[in-house]
């Protein structure tokens, strides 16, 4: 995905997470995230706008801040939505920025990482709402994206966080519908962040699935037996740590 599309869908999920806010009592409890409700969900999505507003604004490695949301919830998360855009467009894409993975540290992660902790906690909401799958709006580049997200990102980032994903053989990952797929490899270091190989190498499992089943099933926002899984190696890096 080009990164001049990630601001338009920022702003689609953005829109899709206000409109469950405003649909919410608020105590709906959220299926994917134990012991929350969607007033947490609110306040975590909101907090998280307002985090990166500030990087990309200051240009300084910043912990997430404690933030006291107000009442209504949908008009403070309105609110920090609307602050994330604006920094956003303030700041040029190439300008460097840190960011929590270390990797192409420029303002040009934000919008991208944005987008998909957005989309994936529309889902969430959906989900704590009872919405119909096909209210997700997720298209199909989004999820491809979401997927090359988890793996050169996360990916490094569960490493570096000690719980490196479990990638012991070459897997390749495809999304069925798209066409597109990509090898996970280990590193030469046995404790060293799995690579990603060119696809038109071989491999020894086989991870599959339409584009959004991958996506959300990398994220465990859908059951893993909507994927077909070739290969133990495929079956343990899907068990193992992902994202979080």
């Amino acid at each position: 995905m080009r990164t001049m599309e990630h601001l338009p869908n920022l702003g689609h999920f953005m829109a899709l997470m206000a409109d469950r806010i405003g649909r919410a009592e608020g105590d709906e409890v959220v299926p994917a995230c134990p012991g929350w409700t969607m007033n947490d969900l609110t306040i975590h999505i909101g907090t998280v706008h307002r985090w990166a507003s500030s990087i990309l604004l200051s240009g300084q490695r910043l912990s997430e801040p404690n933030v006291v949301a107000t009442e209504p919830l949908i008009e403070w998360y309105a609110g920090t939505a609307t602050a994330l855009l604006a920094a956003i467009q303030a700041v040029d894409p190439a300008e460097p920025t840190p960011n929590f993975s270390l990797l192409n540290e420029t303002s040009a992660f934000w919008p991208r990482r944005q987008m998909h902790e957005t989309a994936i906690h529309s889902v969430d909401a959906a989900q704590a709402l009872g919405d119909a799958e096909d209210a997700y709006g997720i298209a199909d580049e989004v999820a491809e994206d979401g997927i090359d997200e988890v793996l050169s990102i996360f990916f490094p980032r569960m490493t570096a966080r000690g719980r490196r994903p479990d990638v012991s053989d070459r897997v390749r990952v495809t999304a069925t519908d798209t066409g597109r797929s990509w090898i996970v490899a280990p590193s030469l270091d046995p404790s060293g962040t799995p690579i990603l190989l060119h696809p038109s190498l071989d491999a020894n499992a086989e991870l599959s699935g339409s584009a959004l089943d991958l996506y959300l099933g990398l994220w465990r926002r859908s059951p893993h037996d909507r994927l077909k899984i070739d290969g133990a190696a495929a079956s343990r890096m899907l068990a193992g740590s992902l994202t979080s």
